[in-house]
C-alpha cells in the first residue's frame, strides 16, 4: 500500500521536473535585440539603428547554476525546488550610431523606452499568448566616440543598453517580442 506521504513526494517531484522541463524549453525564446548590423549615419544628427534585432536563444548554461549535478543526501534535499538563475543579462553596446559636431560629443545622453508588442511597459510579450509577458529592465551603456572626421568637424558616436531578462516573470515558454525606442538628446 502506498502512503499519502509517498504520493505527495511523487507529485512534488513531478512538479519540480515539470518546472525543469519548462525552463529547458525557455531557452528557445527569442526577443527583439542583438546581432547588430548598424549602417553608419551620413548626416549630422541622423540616428542609425537596426529596424529589427534578434537575441539568439538562451543557452542552458545561462539559466542553470555552475554545476549541472547535485548530490541528494536526504528526503529534504530531494524535495527542495531546483535552483535556476532567474535573471539573464545581454549587452548590446553598439545598438545605435549618430554623427554629431565634435564639440557636442560630451553633452549627449540617450533614453530608452521598452514595450512589449501587447503594449506592456518594461517587458517583452509572448508571441503566442499576448496576455503573457516577461519583465525586462533596460540599463543605458555609456555613449562613446568611435571616429572623427576633421574635414567636416563631426564625430561618430554610438550607444547601447544592457537588458536584464527576469525569467521568473515568464510564465509561458515560447518567443517573446518587444519594441525598444531610442531617443538621443543634448544637455544644454
Amino acid at each position: 500500500m502506498v502512503s499519502d506521504r509517498q504520493v505527495n513526494c511523487k507529485l512534488y517531484i513531478q512538479r519540480c521536473l515539470g518546472i525543469v522541463a519548462a525552463f529547458l524549453t525557455l531557452p528557445y525564446f527569442q526577443a527583439t535585440a542583438q546581432s547588430l548590423d548598424v549602417s553608419e549615419p551620413t548626416q549630422i544628427y541622423q540616428l542609425a539603428t537596426p529596424q529589427k534585432l534578434t537575441i539568439p536563444p538562451q543557452e542552458l548554461g545561462g539559466i542553470l547554476p555552475n554545476s549541472f549535478s547535485e548530490k541528494v543526501k536526504d528526503e529534504q534535499d530531494l524535495l527542495a525546488p531546483p535552483l535556476f538563475n532567474p535573471v539573464v543579462i545581454r549587452e548590446l553596446p553598439g545598438l545605435w550610431q549618430m554623427r554629431v559636431p565634435i564639440d557636442q560629443v560630451g553633452s549627449l545622453y540617450a533614453t530608452y523606452d521598452l514595450k512589449g508588442v501587447n503594449g506592456q511597459v518594461d517587458g517583452f510579450s509572448n508571441n503566442q499568448r499576448g496576455d503573457q509577458a516577461m519583465q525586462v529592465s533596460v540599463e543605458p551603456l555609456p555613449i562613446i566616440e568611435i571616429s572623427r572626421d576633421e574635414a567636416t568637424n563631426t564625430a561618430l558616436v554610438q550607444g547601447g543598453v544592457r537588458l536584464r531578462f527576469d525569467l521568473s516573470t515568464a510564465r509561458t515558454a515560447g518567443s517573446y517580442e518587444g519594441v525598444l525606442s531610442v531617443t538621443v538628446n543634448r544637455r544644454e
